[in-house]
C-alpha cells in the first residue's frame, strides 16, 4: 500500500503539472493570432483614420486614437487642417497618410 503522504504529494504534483500544461495550451491557442492584423505597435495604425491638427507646409501632425503623430502626405493636393486622412504606412515614427476619397 501507498502511504497517505506519498498519495497526497502525488496528487499535488499532478495538479501542478496540469496547471502548467493548461497555461501553455491557453497561451498557444488564444494568445497567438493566426494571420491576424497587428494589434499593437505602429503597424496597428495602418488603415486607421486620423485628423490633421497642424500643418506648416513641410511637416504635418495627425491625431490618431488620441495621440499626435508626425505625418508625411503622399498625395498631390494637401488637405486642410481639420480634415480626415487615412494612414497608409509607417516609416519610423512618421505616418504616411492619404486624403480620404469619396467611397473609402
Amino acid at each position: 500500500m501507498i502511504s497517505s503522504s506519498v498519495f497526497y504529494l502525488s496528487i499535488i504534483l499532478v495538479a501542478i503539472g496540469f496547471f502548467f500544461l493548461g497555461a501553455w495550451f491557453y497561451r498557444l491557442i488564444l494568445w497567438y493570432p493566426r494571420g491576424g492584423k497587428s494589434v499593437t505597435g505602429t503597424k496597428s495604425l495602418i488603415g486607421k483614420v486620423g485628423q490633421i491638427v497642424r500643418d506648416n507646409g513641410t511637416n504635418m501632425v495627425v491625431r490618431v486614437d488620441g495621440q499626435n503623430w508626425n505625418a508625411k502626405y503622399t498625395g498631390n493636393d494637401r488637405p486642410d487642417v481639420g480634415e480626415n486622412v487615412i494612414i497608409k504606412d509607417v516609416m519610423g515614427l512618421n505616418l504616411l497618410v492619404e486624403e480620404i476619397k469619396d467611397g473609402n
